[in-house]
């Protein structure tokens, strides 16, 4: 009778190790999922960009964004102290224009240029201005009320 147990007992310390050993070595550990959520960027232009008079015949008219009132004037808001980049219209794609914009009915405007810091300040809020330079008026330039828009955009 001692024998059995004896037996019985080493096989199920064997079944018990033969359970272990199909199960395999396990581990394990968690991680932790973060995420920042930051203000959206906001861009409104608040006065236009006004070149004003100008007589057939006049030479080209640059506004600076630092000392002229006519450029144009945006205001920024969005993640205090991020920086951002702008971008103003290439040369060769803003052409004001009269009447059906025939000829003598357009006027180009370049080298846009602006005065922001790009970067928001601690308020979240901010405003600067944009300039640029009407080309020159042709002798035969038509009279009349010139205009056209122009897009602004920001990025973070």
């Amino acid at each position: 009778m001692k024998f059995t147990k004896t037996v019985l007992m080493v096989g199920a310390f064997l079944l018990s190790v033969n359970i272990y050993a199909q199960g395999g070595n396990t581990a394990n550990a968690d991680g932790t999922a973060t995420a920042s959520v930051i203000a959206s960027l906001s861009l409104t232009n608040s006065t236009d960009l006004i070149f004003g008079e100008g007589i057939q015949g006049d030479s080209a008219k640059s506004l600076s964004p630092s000392a002229d009132l006519e450029t144009a004037e945006f205001f920024i808001s969005g993640e205090p102290n991020r920086s951002y980049t702008v971008t103003l219209p290439a040369d060769g794609t803003v052409i004001m224009t009269t009447g059906a914009g025939g000829t003598n009915e357009t006027i180009a405007v370049d080298s846009f240029i602006h005065n922001s810091p790009e970067s928001i300040p601690g308020s979240g809020i901010d405003g600067w201005r944009v300039g640029a330079t009407r080309a020159a008026l042709g002798a035969s330039q038509v009279p009349g009320s010139y205009s056209t828009t122009f897009t602004v955009s920001i990025v973070y």
